[in-house]
């Protein structure tokens, strides 16, 4: 057994050098590529379980003082988010045994697949909130660009930023003066991937008129986006 907050401090540490995503594979690349390891295996390597012989490309690494306020802040921020489907016994089975294994004083090693997913659930379920209140308070005169099929071209400022693990790709939001854009883009090992608040020049076709997942505003999806 192990303790909680170690391990979910260590678990916060695994998903910042992870690059703020959850891996659930270890990917293995050529030499000149480093091992991308995934978050449950960061955490068991890091953390020396017994009898566990390490793999001679794992690089172990610190706890920083930002990963245990992370992880502080995360049980509080859960548990008062999932307090009225705590009491209602709404939760789905994971969120059940995740806020199970936040609150209790010991983690099992059988626990380490429930809780490297911890950060991404924290993350994800705080930006959602905030991500809502500015879509609807800066891009409420959204509107369709373009026709289905049509190219389109232009300075897109960035939203947010997703990996999408069941696809592997990204999912990039953003908008091209205030109309919401949104699109799906493969990077590679060695790519840059854009960041949240940067502006970009892309070019793609208009695949769909939609409307944002969030808050159904109006939204131009694309393919076959370039990074220009």
């Amino acid at each position: 057994m192990y303790n909680t907050n170690e391990v979910l401090e260590n678990c916060f540490a695994a998903y910042r050098i992870n690059k703020g995503q959850h891996i659930s594979d270890t990917r293995r690349f050529s030499e000149d590529v480093p091992t991308s390891f995934s978050n449950k295996d960061l955490l068991l390597f890091n953390l020396h379980y017994e009898k566990q012989v390490l793999p001679k490309d794992f690089v172990s690494f610190e706890v920083t003082e930002e990963d245990k306020l992370n992880a502080k802040n995360a049980i509080e921020f859960i548990n008062r988010d999932t307090s009225l489907q705590q009491i209602a016994g709404t939760l789905t089975d994971f969120m059940k045994n995740l806020v199970s294994c936040i609150n209790s004083k010991q983690i099992s090693q059988n626990d380490f697949g429930i809780v490297a997913v911890f950060p991404k659930v924290y993350f994800e379920t705080k930006h959602k909130k905030q991500y809502k209140k500015l879509l609807k308070s800066e891009f409420t005169e959204s509107k369709h660009i373009g026709i289905p099929g049509s190219v389109v071209e232009g300075m897109l400022t960035i939203n947010e930023v997703k990996f999408v693990e069941k696809f592997s790709c990204h999912v990039i939001n953003g908008n091209i003066e205030n109309n919401l854009i949104s699109f799906f883009k493969n990077f590679g090992a060695e790519d840059t991937v854009p960041e949240q608040g940067q502006t970009i020049k892309i070019k793609g076709k208009v695949k769909r008129h939609g409307e944002n997942f969030i808050t159904k505003l109006p939204e131009t999806q694309l393919n076959y986006v370039k990074i220009v």
